[in-house]
């Protein structure tokens, strides 16, 4: 198949021009044809396969011309936009520039139009064909494969412990599954490991019968079944003409009486499995070990969780890595330090350091050697013929369309940064990669799509909530320095660090990115201005303590009036901002604002902002054109920050509103102003009234965070809120205050933080929190906590971090059926006994 990340332009693009229909007055007939030559040419990317090196000529001649098309169309909306603001004296005196103007687009259009036909005319040429793929791409992936085998089976990572647990889960009869499954990243050492276990001796004399089978991304269920039934009896020249049920049959025969172990190495499909599994009888003592990169896969197979094989740590990957440099003689002691640089560069990937060593084992051990491979370690990796970095790229050639740009997309953040999720949801829907269904938001997609790539072992998670939702991730070094190429291949991404950047100086003139991160002082980037920047639909700024005068700010303005994403980071803004109103594309827009006491005037006149980030800024007040943005999705503000303006309009697509001044609440009718908010982040503040009694009609809210004391009691019209999760900070709670939350009918998550309740008793009263499923509770100063029969009867999850005044659990918690996971983090009571249903965790 054609490149997806085009395919997925072209998509986008098409959207594109249906959503802005009424802006594209004077040129709809040409846009109409347009679209009908893109659907063409889509269809066409979309049936097609990769095959030659050719291939990449033409995906690159239609990405361009796409990228030309969009450049063309979003130009025009800006344009109309413009027209459309004049007065109608000023439309009289432009009447000549905008007809002259509306000719160019027709003109433009129809010169697209041609080139995208000349492609397609062409197509022959470049040697695409519509069936199934060629040998060379099936010899490149089997060469890829039999390279990373060699690589890990040479040089053998102890994995002693892993392969304890790994041969536990085979050895244990008693288990009900007949799949056990490794998964992780590509380079990690799933095979390695699968052969250490598979020649181990408790496994061999545990099972009599054993197959060791390579399936990969191109496989034949009827080749993978031969190939079982070779290693396990004598293959009669009848068997080799067996259809794939007959040779199933085959199998369970040999299978029935025997205790086997057959291990598929490199499974990356449901169907790999589903095409043999029947093979595998059920009564049987046998086993079957799978190595996947993608989770899926394994939990497909088994309901059993997997064993997810984790990275090297500091101490292994560098005895892996000096054996492999230094071999016999070790490392003398004035290299250590250097050479402990370049095994920690490595990020704990066994692929890597293995790679890595061994480029050094062939060059001078010197000092100058060392600390130059040890600055960029990446580059080494991805000369060496091993081409590490070919390895790791079948994961990403093997994504679905759809996912190839979020995966790209993380090359923007820099080296090791912790990417929070909800703010990289919010960039994913502001670039348009998630399209909305009639039932689900872009935001919940987005969410699916982020947890599919971290089943494909390609992103890493490093928080979760406490309801088990992924809140931060980060992507391993090699991955990001792939996306990153990758990226520029695509024009997709450029990433500028002001001395050293993802593209040669050499082509830096000709390079015009769509997506640009700066990761120095912005200044300094618009100063040397290295790219066209005329293209550039996103902007992101990774720096510390940069500040942006008034001249810059105006510099964006006129180089990137196509935006769609501005991300300041942490540059302020200056105190009086120019005037922007032609960024009227941008859909995200976070500035870090410590001058501003109101929202610049700029802002409520860009019609399409989704997002907008705020909190870094000490914004006092709205102006009353602030209630145009009738796009707005999800609003960021200072603590600070409280409405003057009570004359509202209402805001229906706002979703996300923190943190507020609770003052807000008191000043604007939130159930005609918000009819949809669903998020709610309050800062309570002692003038105000109740928060809850402010609220109770607005059912939409699900989900609330307040910080500070509650000026009054919570009362029983309250009830009425739809809430199911709520965070409580310095809220003081009383007792009665506490038990009028746990009647909330709909509540499932209850976080309790650091002076959220009053008093050192935490009373759970009967029947109180009928729905909740998971409690958190950090820095309380209870020291007793009861509970009624009947309380939190739906309870799932029960997490306890440094309530160091709590002197136990209540006994009544052991009642409770539903209860899976209790965690304690620097507590002093023993969690004590508990069903077998429950895991414990104390740290």
């Amino acid at each position: 198949m054609a490149d997806s990340v085009v395919s997925f332009l072209l998509e986008n693009l098409t959207q594109l021009l249906k959503n802005e229909t009424k802006l594209l007055y004077g040129v709809g007939d040409q846009v109409r044809s347009l679209q009908l030559e893109l659907t063409t040419i889509n269809q066409f990317l979309r049936n097609s396969t990769e095959k030659r090196e050719k291939v990449g000529d033409l995906v690159s001649l239609i990405r361009d011309v796409a990228h030309e098309a969009e450049d063309i169309i979003d130009s025009f909306i800006i344009n109309m936009a413009k027209h459309k603001r004049r007065n109608t004296v000023d439309k009289f005196l432009h009447s000549f520039q905008h007809t002259s103007m509306l000719r160019s687009v027709a003109t433009d259009i129809e010169s697209i139009k041609i080139q995208i036909a000349t492609i397609y005319r062409n197509k022959d040429t470049y040697g695409i064909e519509n069936d199934m793929e060629t040998g060379d791409d099936s010899v490149r992936r089997t060469t890829l494969q039999s390279r990373r085998n060699r690589v890990e089976e040479n040089e053998v990572v102890s994995f002693v412990k892993d392969a304890k647990i790994v041969i536990r889960l085979l050895t244990n009869l008693t288990s009900c599954s007949k799949v056990v499954s490794i998964v992780g990243m590509g380079g990690l050492g799933k095979t390695t490991l699968a052969k250490k276990v598979y020649n181990d001796s408790i496994v061999k004399n545990q099972f009599n019968c054993r197959a060791w089978v390579t399936v990969s991304q191109e496989f034949a269920s009827k080749d993978l079944l031969m190939n079982i039934l070779e290693s396990v009896t004598k293959v009669t020249d009848k068997m080799y003409k067996m259809e794939e049920d007959k040779l199933i049959e085959e199998l369970r025969k040999c299978f029935e009486m025997k205790s086997y172990l057959v291990v598929l190495d490199d499974v990356w499909s449901t169907e790999a499995w589903d095409g043999i599994k029947d093979a595998f009888p059920r009564t049987s003592n046998g086993r079957v070990l799978i190595t996947t990169r993608i989770k899926e896969v394994a939990l497909h197979a088994s309901p059993i969780p997997p064993y997810l094989l984790p990275l090297l740590n500091k101490e292994d990957s560098w005895e892996l890595f000096s054996r492999k440099a230094f071999r016999d003689e070790g490392c003398p002691k004035e290299l250590e330090k250097d050479g402990r640089r370049i095994a920690e560069k490595c990020n704990g990937l066994p692929l890597a350091l293995v790679v890595a060593g061994g480029l050094l084992a062939k060059r001078e051990k010197s000092t100058r050697v060392l600390s130059k491979m040890a600055e960029n370690v990446s580059w080494y990796l991805n000369e060496d013929p091993e081409k590490c970095f070919d390895i790791l790229a079948l994961s990403y050639e093997e994504l679905p369309p759809k996912l190839k740009p979020c995966f790209l997309y993380f090359g923007v953040f820099p080296e090791d940064f912790e990417i929070p999720v909800r703010q990289l949801i919010r960039l994913w829907v502001a670039e348009g990669f998630i399209k909305e269904d009639k039932t689900r938001k872009a935001e919940d997609i987005a969410e699916e799509y982020l947890e599919d790539l971290v089943d494909r072992s390609l992103i890493t998670v490093l928080r979760k909530s406490c309801d088990g939702r992924i809140k931060s991730c980060s992507i391993h070094d090699l991955l990001r320095d792939l996306s990153i190429s990758k990226g520029l291949q695509e024009n997709f991404l450029v990433v500028h660090s002001g001395i050293k950047t993802s593209t040669s100086l050499a082509t830096t003139a000709t390079v015009k990115p769509r997506r640009l991160s700066v990761h120095c002082k912005i200044f300094r980037y618009i100063s040397s201005n290295p790219y066209d920047s005329s293209r550039v639909r996103s902007l992101l700024c990774f720096n510390d303590n940069d500040e942006l005068n008034g001249e810059y700010f105006r510099s964006l303005h006129k180089d990137f009036r196509l935006l769609r994403v501005l991300d300041f980071g942490a540059t302020s803004v200056p105190r009086v901002l120019p005037r922007a109103e032609k960024l009227i594309l941008l859909r995200y827009l976070k500035m870090n604002a410590p001058h501003l006491e109101e929202i610049p005037p700029f802002i409520s006149g860009l019609p399409n902002l989704q997002t907008l980030d705020l909190s870094e800024s000490k914004i006092l007040n709205f102006r009353r054109n602030f209630w145009d943005m009738q796009q707005l999705r999800h609003l960021f503000l200072s603590r600070k920050c409280y409405c003057l303006v009570k004359e509202a309009k209402p805001m229906p697509n706002l979703e996300t509103f923190s943190t507020s001044n609770s003052s807000i609440l008191c000043a604007v009718d939130f159930s005609q102003v918000f009819p949809n908010l669903t998020k709610l982040g309050v800062i309570c503040s002692s003038s105000c009234i109740d928060i809850f009694d402010e609220l109770q009609d607005v059912t939409s809210i699900k989900i609330i965070k307040i910080i500070g004391e509650l000026a009054n009691p919570i009362k029983e019209d309250g009830f009425s809120l739809n809430l199911t999760k709520i965070t409580l900070a310095r809220t003081k709670l009383r007792q009665s205050q506490f038990a009028k939350v746990g009647e909330f009918p709909n509540l499932q998550t209850l976080k309790l933080l650091e002076k959220s309740l009053a008093g050192s008793i935490m009373q759970c009263n009967k029947r109180g929190f009928p729905q909740l499923q998971v409690l958190y509770m950090e820095q309380l100063h209870v020291n007793t906590w009861s509970m009624q029969s009947g309380a939190m009867k739906n309870l799932q999850s029960l997490v306890i971090k440094s309530c160091k005044s709590l002197k136990a659990l209540p006994e009544q918690l052991k009642q409770v059926t539903t209860l899976r996971h209790i965690t304690t983090y620097g507590c002093s009571f023993r969690i004590g006994e508990f069903g077998e249903n429950v895991v414990k965790r104390e740290s």
